[in-house]
Order: C-alpha cells, then structure tokens, then sequence
C-alpha cells in the first residue's frame, strides 16, 4: 500500500526519530512495512527510502537503483574514496545539497526473506544507501540545510 511521505519540519518529531533494529523471524507488520515502502518508493519520483518516513521507526529502508533493493539492519562493513555529490531527500522536496560521502560502500544486510546479502554500490548506489542509513540515526543533512535557510 502506498503511504504518505512525512516532511520536514511538519513531521520533524516522527523524523527525527531512531529506528530499531528489526528481529528475525520477521513479524506480520514488518513484512507490511517492507511492501508498503517498496510501494511507494516505486509512486514517488526517488530512488530511496526509509521507514520512518513512513511513520515506521525500523532499521528498514529500499533503494532504487540498477532494480530495487530491500535492505534490513545495513550496517557499511567497508568504504573507498570520497567524492561529493548534489543529494536530494523525499522527505524535504525541492532542496538539494552538495553532500560528501563515500564514493564506495559495502554493507552487510538482511532481505525481505530475512537472507544475509552484502550490497555493494558505488557513486550514486553509495550516496542513496548511506543517506538512508543516516535516516535510521534520526538525521539529513537536508534537514539542517532546511533549518540553517529558515534561520537566513
């Protein structure tokens, strides 16, 4: 089912929120929360998404790049390079970011049928997975960006 995507700063409490790791076996709201994402990840016009941003507070997030990539419980298990990028977020539309990250990522992580898989993605696969990520810690960079334009 399609959600509605929270913005910032409306729903800056909800987003602003860290997300809990998600046990195996895989609870029916788990799995909910995992078609829900995916469905409206593929509505909007993003290549990436996190739970919270659908009001979910779980280590949830998928990715639309080269196919679509559910990941539960990332963690970046290696990096290479820097390089910078214009970075955008669904949650905050229409402002976009020059952003320094990881040219290069490699992240352990389980599926949606609660297999272990290593993603690993280089330019704009690593900036999209590794801003998900910070989604989990209750941050984006698009969020101070929106907060330091409202203080100008």
């Amino acid at each position: 089912m399609i959600r509605p995507i929270f913005k910032y700063p409306q729903d800056k409490d909800i987003l602003t929120k860290e997300s809990y790791k998600v046990e195996v076996p895989y609870t029916e709201e788990i799995k909910q929360t995992i078609e829900d994402l995916v469905d409206t990840l593929k509505s909007s016009n993003g290549v990436g998404i996190s739970a919270i941003q659908i009001g979910k507070p779980y280590c949830i997030c998928a990715i639309n790049w080269n196919g679509i990539h559910v990941l539960v419980n990332p963690e970046i298990t290696r990096v290479r390079g820097e390089h910078t990028m214009r970075e955008g977020c669904l949650s905050v539309p229409g402002l976009f970011i020059d952003t320094t990250r990881y040219q290069k990522v490699w992240i352990k992580a389980l599926n949606e049928n609660e297999q272990e898989i290593e993603y690993a993605e280089g330019g704009n696969g690593s900036y999209i997975a590794q801003h998900e990520l910070d989604h989990f810690k209750g941050k984006c960079n698009l969020f101070d960006a929106y907060d330091n334009l409202k203080e100008e």
